[in-house]
């Protein structure tokens, strides 16, 4: 081999391995475009999930504080179980009810009491 074909072969090997150096760097940079791709669209679908959570918790929120009748107890009003006036006035009334019975069981008794005698 002359000194020229030489040459020429160590261009040749000098051109493929730049080649090849260049490719496998681009491939590099693609790979990481596609891996940072890739994470950014993870990324947005779990913060979209994240927010959705949120938005459905706010508005099952929202529904059972401002609607009209309560989900659970369907003949009570939602806003009077806030209210301590109601629970106290919900108890003076059973309790009145145990004292008229109690009066009433009474007067039975003293009724039977006179037309026995």
């Amino acid at each position: 081999m002359n000194e020229q074909q030489q040459k020429q072969i160590f261009d040749n090997s000098t051109k493929l391995y730049s080649f090849i150096i260049s490719s496998s760097s681009s491939s590099s940079s693609s790979l990481s475009l596609s891996t940072a791709r890739s994470r950014t669209v993870i990324n947005v679908i779990y913060i979209s999930g994240i927010v959705f959570m949120i938005i459905v918790f706010l508005t099952l929120l929202w529904i059972n504080l401002y609607s009209r009748w309560c989900w659970c107890w369907h003949d009570t009003f939602l806003i009077n179980r806030f209210y301590r006036e109601w629970v106290i006035r919900r108890s003076m009334a059973s309790s009145t009810d145990i004292s008229l019975s109690k009066h009433r069981q009474q007067e039975n008794l003293s009724n039977d009491n006179e037309l026995l005698s």
